[in-house]
């Protein structure tokens, strides 16, 4: 299915927000208790909380949507390191552009939907004057790695990131651009 992705504007928070609820999960080690999820969803991938991401300039949000205007995959991205000011001494890039949240609908997995979404993110932060995206994952993700990986990341080293007060382990990944 090809995707129409576009900047996404404040009337898509809530259709953010649901996607975001429903695919946050998939990426989730097993062992993670639904509760902290949930708390993290409820902070972090909120209406409000997108509402907030598109009116701050340090933010973008790309959107892809199905040719019926469904929303379907998303990618959230960051200036600079300011998602995890930890992870700078690792980004070789500069600058740089961090993708926090990269999610596609798990309906269109396998079809091309994450390629054509990183394509665009792609080209948005080379518009942006980006020389490298960089992104964490957690450790057991294959997948995701995986797609990474083939699209040309490579690892630069590991964080902890914590979802509702767990910590989790992550691998930090970069795209030279």
């Amino acid at each position: 299915m090809t995707l129409r992705i576009r900047s996404a504007a404040p009337a898509d928070s809530a259709a953010l927000s649901d996607l975001a609820g429903r695919t946050f999960p998939l990426a989730c080690p097993p062992e993670l208790p639904r509760e902290a999820i949930d708390a993290f969803i409820a902070e972090n991938l909120s209406t409000e909380a997108f509402d907030a991401y598109l009116g701050d300039p340090g933010y973008a949000v790309l959107l892809g949507e199905d040719p019926d205007g469904v929303a379907r995959a998303y990618a959230l991205l960051v200036e600079g390191t300011a998602m995890d000011r930890g992870c700078a001494k690792l980004i070789e890039g500069r600058p740089t552009t961090g993708i926090s949240k990269f999610y596609v609908d798990p309906t269109l997995h396998g079809a091309g939907a994450a390629a054509q979404l990183l394509a665009a993110t792609v080209d948005h932060a080379r518009a942006d004057g980006a020389a490298s995206l960089w992104l964490a994952t957690n450790v057991g993700n294959a997948r995701a790695r995986a797609f990474y990986v083939k699209n040309g990341f490579v690892e630069r080293g590991t964080r902890v990131f914590t979802v509702g007060g767990t910590h989790n382990d992550d691998v930090v990944l970069e795209l030279l651009l």
